[in-house]
Parts: structure tokens; sequence; C-alpha cells
């Protein structure tokens, strides 16, 4: 029978991570001989509610088991997440499992935890009644059951990516090793754009080696998971032992699709935390703000909102500098609430800019010079030879615009985990018919 299993907010700010337990889990499973449905699920949700972990990422692991192995697997991932939870107060685990089939009512509860707030109570109250038919565990206020169960509700991802992660022993939690940028570099040149989001070159830094308390050594991302494995093969498994690299494992994820960019709204419906994507009309010029950050008003026919471009986004705050009263553009991002909502951009797409028009005095019919007024009501007058006329109207020409319509993203130092780089849009990514080993030891 199928069994899918999910589990979150099992981050910790001191330093334990979410994705280990699922490498974990993965680990005792495949030691156990279950099969697996799939590869196990690394699933990002909406990233702008104020309560998220540490990436806001929960993990779901989907097999297919005999039913008497059932009571076994609830009891081994409860003693997992029971070791690993950090008595501190600031996570709370919770962890599902689902008997059967995903059902449509866990797939919107998946839809609605990428791009909007879903309060514990209102997941609470559809297992109550019945409507999701799970087995739930909770710990302290259990807030994880909301991601837990989104997890459960991804499968199967229809959209995504592939994510190498590398861990040391999570009990050491001071400053990590960091692999040799050359062969940072040498990966990034090989593999690009299969494997993305390796390398920033504006700002020379490994986008692939998280420097918290975490016991992520580093994470590959590729449209390939057997991209991912040579990668392991060839360039990793002989450098990373003296780093303190303990495991690793292969995530299927959601991550560097915008998958929680998919809404479109208006701005009256637009509702705090929410990720949207809104078209509008560009009101005002760009207000550049102290720090280099840019405020764009937008509007459409409910209202107005405010967009910022933070300066940290790089090539997009750069091209909302050239935005003009009258562009037509669709802004995605993330509704943030200060003294009023505001739209903090993650990409903007140009439908079309309005033309810049320059009005000028006519030119001198005999001598070519640019004419001047010779007053209220009396024409024109040429200082060059000294025509007069009242009869000449001004002319009116179109001017360039710098901003052209199409498609602007972040960059690379701006990237948040479920934001498409620009360098994977349009490429396909592969199929992996056969599963390939999942996770193991180094």
């Amino acid at each position: 029978m199928e069994l899918h299993i999910g589990v979150d907010d099992t981050d910790s700010p001191e330093g334990f991570c979410t994705t280990y337990l699922g490498y974990e889990l993965v680990v005792e499973f495949q030691r156990r001989g279950y099969r697996f449905l799939d590869f196990p699920y690394l699933v990002r949700l909406n990233p702008n509610v104020p309560f998220k972990t540490r990436g806001n990422a929960a993990i779901s692991i989907h097999l297919d088991v005999p039913e008497d192995k059932v009571p076994e697997i609830v009891d081994t991932v409860e003693e997992f997440v029971l070791r690993h939870s950090e008595h501190h107060g600031k996570t709370s685990p919770g962890f599902a499992l689902l008997k059967g089939g995903v059902t449509d009512t866990l797939r919107e509860l998946y839809r609605a935890a990428l791009t909007s707030l879903v309060p514990r109570s209102y997941v609470e109250g559809l297992v109550a009644s019945g409507m999701l038919d799970v087995m739930v565990f909770r710990r302290g206020k259990a807030r994880g059951i909301v991601g837990a169960l989104a997890a459960i509700g991804a499968y199967p991802l229809r959209d995504y990516t592939y994510e190498l992660l590398v861990y040391r022993d999570p009990s050491f939690r001071g400053p990590k090793a960091v692999l040799d940028e050359g062969v940072i570099i040498e990966i990034d040149r090989k593999f690009r754009p299969t494997v993305f989001a390796t390398y920033d070159y504006s700002e020379r830094r490994p986008l692939v080696t998280p420097r918290g308390p975490d016991p992520v050594l580093m994470g590959f991302r590729s449209l390939s998971a057997e991209t991912l494995l040579e990668v392991l093969e060839k360039y990793l498994k002989g450098r990373i032992k003296s780093l303190g690299a303990v495991g690793f494992i292969l995530y299927k994820s959601n991550q560097a699709t915008n998958a929680h960019l998919v809404f479109k709204k208006r701005v009256a419906e637009i509702r705090p935390y929410d990720s949207v994507i809104l078209e509008a009309t560009v009101k005002g010029r760009p207000l550049v703000l102290e720090g280099g950050h840019v405020k764009v008003e937008v509007c459409d026919g409910s209202g107005c909102i405010d967009s910022m471009f933070y300066k940290e986004t790089g090539r997009l705050n750069r091209v909302a500098r050239l935005l003009r009263e009258g562009d037509v553009v669709e802004v995605g991002g993330g509704v943030i609430p200060r003294r009023v909502l505001t739209l903090n951009a993650e990409f903007l797409r140009v439908l079309s800019v309005k033309p810049i028009e320059r009005v000028l005095n006519p030119l001198c019919p005999v001598c070519g010079s640019r004419l001047e007024s010779a007053g209220r009501n009396k024409g024109y007058r040429c200082r060059k030879c000294g025509f007069r006329g009242n009869f000449l109207a001004k002319n009116r020409e179109e001017l360039p615009r710098i901003l052209e319509p199409g498609l602007y993203v972040q960059s690379a130092r701006a990237y948040r985990h479920l934001s498409r780089p620009l360098e994977v849009y349009g490429i396909e990514r592969s199929f992996t018919a056969v599963l390939p080993p999942l996770a193991g030891p180094l």
C-alpha cells in the first residue's frame, strides 16, 4: 500500500535541520528494504509567513509497503523526530502519515501553504472533521503539522528540480570547513545550466556552501539527478571526507520553480503574507530611498500598492529605476504588512512601456535653426536669420526607452529557494525512471 510521511518544524536556530532528519529516515528505510515510490521531497512553502522555520522547508517520504509494516514505520518516525527535536521552544514539530493515495484536499492544502498563510486551527479543523484521513502526531503547539501535511500534498510533484545535500555530523556546531572555490567554479563551468545557482561571479562567492551552524556542508541544485550523482562521484567524494562529510541525500524539490508565484490577484484582493502576481500600471516615477532601495507605486482598477525593489536584488533594482508612469507591468513577490501592505518584488515582467514624448519649438523654414517664442500668441522668431511666423506648430517626437518589455529577475545573490533562476528558464529537466541510491554515508 501507499504510505506518505510528512515532517516539518524540526529545524533549530541552534543548528539542526529538518532535511537531515529526512536523510536519517531515508537511510533507515533503505536499510529495511522498503520500496520508494519517488525521491524524498524537499518542499519549500510560502517564504513570507512570519513564523517560518529556517528556509521554510518540510520533507516528505513516499513508500510502497505492506500494511502490517505501518505501525513500525510510525514508531520509527516518532522516535527519530523525538531524538532530533531540540528543546528550545522556538520550533514546534509535527509529522503526519497518510495511508493510500494523496487526496485533492491535501493537494489544495499544499497550494495554499505555498501562496498564503494557513492557520494551524484551519488544518486542525480539517483533521477533526475527517476531511483529511491522516494520522497526525504533535509535539508542543505542533505548528509543524501544517507543513507536514502540505509536504504530503505536494505528491506527485509536477514541476521540480533536484538537490544533492552533503552533511557533516549534526553535533558539530562550529564554523564549517569549506570546499575549495576552484572546485565549485570547475563544477559550475562544466555542468551549467543543468547544475545551476552554484557560483555568483558578480559577487565572487559560492552559492552552495551555507555558513550557518546546521549540518548542511553544501547543496548542489540541478535539473538532473544523474548529473548530481556524477558531481558527487567525480568531484566531491575524493575531497569532502576531509571536510567532515558524513552522508548525502538526493531530494526532489519544488525549489527554483516559482511554485509560490502562480496566482494573480487584484490589489483589493491581496492579503498579508500572500505570494502573488499583480498586473498593474506604474503611477508616478520610482522613488530611490536611502540605502538604494527603490519604491514603485503600481495601480489597477481596484487600488494601488507600493512595490519594493531592494538593493540586494541587483539587476531587478536597477531595472525598477527605469520604470515610468504609464508602464504596464507584472510584479511577482510577497506581501508584507508594514504601515501599509507592501509587495516585495521577486520578479518583474514589463508588458508595455509608455513612449516618452518630447515637445519642441519648430525649426526655422529659412535657415533650419530652432525657433523661439515671440511672445504669447505672437508665433515664433528666429534669432539667427530674423524670420518670424505665427503659423507654425510645435514638433512632437517620441524618444526611445532604455527599458524594453520582457522578464527581469533578481541577481543570484538575492535568489530565494523557490525563485526560478534566469539560467534555467526554458530548459527541460530530465526524468529519472529508475531511482538511484537516494541517500547514504560517505
